[in-house]
């Protein structure tokens, strides 16, 4: 016994679209390059990425020096004078790191402070005299706002200076 399909009128469907074939769509476009030039670009890329990334990475070690340098200026605590001596030791320290000892390490005095104007300071006349004789001169206590002022000045010195290794 077979079984079969009941008979279709001649008008089934809608006939509105009687005769239309569908449209198939066609593959999706792939993102991958397709042609060797675009991966040599993506390689050359990569490389300059690459070495970008590493000469940012050796400039930020290369300075750590700095950070360290401007972290102890901010923290500075206790008495104008503490503070005046605790800045002299960390611009010396900071020049030292940045800079040939030999050129260096033999200053004090207005022969320091010229060598530091001669590398971008900028201090002032008060600053100036705190950093070359404020902390020989005398024993009463130095003015705190031209402390203040000269580790400010200090710390833009430390920011904006062109370090020269040996």
């Amino acid at each position: 016994m077979t079984v079969s399909a009941p008979p279709l009128p001649e008008v089934f469907g809608n006939y509105a679209i009687k005769g239309i074939q569908e449209v198939l769509p066609s593959e999706p476009v792939s993102w991958w390059p397709a042609t060797p030039g675009w991966w040599v670009l993506a390689a050359i890329a990569l490389l300059l990425l690459a070495r970008w990334g590493f000469r940012r990475w050796r400039r930020w070690q290369a300075d750590r020096y700095r950070r360290d340098a401007l972290a102890q200026l901010a923290a500075l605590k206790g008495s104008p004078r503490q503070q005046l001596q605790a800045t002299a030791i960390i611009l010396k320290g900071t020049a030292l790191a940045a800079f040939p000892r030999r050129d260096v390490a033999r200053l004090s005095g207005s022969a320091w402070h010229r060598w530091l104007v001669e590398r971008g300071a900028n201090f002032s006349d008060s600053s100036r005299a705190l950093l070359t004789e404020g902390q020989y001169r005398d024993r009463h206590e130095p003015d705190a706002t031209a402390v203040a002022r000269l580790v400010t000045e200090s710390a833009a010195w430390v920011r904006q200076h062109e370090a020269r290794q040996p």
